[in-house]
């Protein structure tokens, strides 16, 4: 009688505890899979940190103000996402061992460290225009003023315009000056080498960034002249000084979007990065993705 008790007993307590078994089962792989996502997910985010760690290596001096370089760090995460939808190439990511030839391998942990914390402090931050990240545009110094995009393509980009970078002038990259001979200056222009550079003009656009110069029947634009006399800025002034072709040029880089240097000076008087790309990119939106 027992016995029959005994099984009784074992069967109500089988029959009780079942559905947990088979609850605890179906929620357990169900744990499982969410956790295994988590992870794929969390390595997924790890693997696009590095990435974007290292195209901010290349970008600015780890030595910048840490909000110049948080600006930095959404403006290369802006492009990462702006690229990614486009089907775009992206731009350069540095591997450590390249970055130890940038810095120094006595300074690389330390400014990885930096490139890094900017990343993760600024995770998920895009800077968007209409709801869509922006075409970012960024150069070392502005020749006093940054330029409107329009000046450099041709493309009226809204939050690309020019606004004023007082603060520029005193870095040690505000004013180059080169000198050229008239045979060297025709040769880099595709001129004949008895050229008369006498007629040689020029149009400035209102930031003082070249936009035209002709040369007799040739004309260019103050890209490409910077590009084919390997100028700093396409903000110059030529001038025949005795005999010579003398290049005063105020910036340095294409003059478009973010002054890094002007960006540093912001940082250093107490501008956060949000405040930063606010000013350099007018109508845009900083958001959280």
């Amino acid at each position: 009688m027992s016995e029959k008790i005994k099984t009784i007993l074992s069967i109500l307590i089988i029959l009780i505890i079942l559905p947990y078994i088979i609850t605890y089962a179906l929620q357990g792989n169900m744990l499982f899979d969410i956790e295994q996502d988590e992870t794929e997910r969390n390595m997924e985010n790890g693997e696009q940190t590095e990435i974007l760690t290292g195209i901010l290596a290349g970008q600015i001096a780890m030595d910048s103000p840490a909000e110049a370089i948080r600006a930095q760090a959404v403006l290369v995460r802006t492009e990462y996402m702006r690229r990614q939808a486009a089907g775009e190439a992206q731009e350069q990511s540095l591997s450590m061992e390249e970055m130890a030839s940038l810095w120094g391998s006595q300074n690389l942990q330390k400014n990885y460290e930096v490139a890094k914390a900017a990343v993760t402090d600024t995770a998920g931050e895009v800077l968007t225009y209409e709801g869509t990240p922006i075409f970012t545009a960024y150069h070392k110094v502005s020749a006093g003023s940054t330029r409107a995009a329009g000046h450099l393509n041709g493309e009226e980009t809204p939050y690309l315009t020019s606004v004023v970078c007082g603060m520029d002038i005193t870095s040690p990259d505000y004013l180059a000056v080169r000198f050229f001979s008239k045979k060297e200056f025709a040769k880099a222009l595709g001129l004949p080498e008895d050229e008369d550079l006498e007629n040689l003009t020029m149009e400035k656009d209102t930031a003082d960034y070249v936009k035209n110069v002709k040369v007799a029947d040739k004309s260019f634009t103050g890209d490409e002249v910077r590009g084919l006399l390997e100028l700093p800025s396409p903000c110059f002034y030529i001038k025949e000084v005795e005999g010579e072709m003398r290049i005063v040029v105020k910036g340095k880089g294409h003059g478009v979007g973010m002054s890094q240097y002007a960006a540093c000076k912001q940082a250093e008087n107490g501008a956060n990065h949000e405040d930063i790309l606010n000013y350099f990119f007018p109508g845009t939106t900083l958001e959280k993705i």
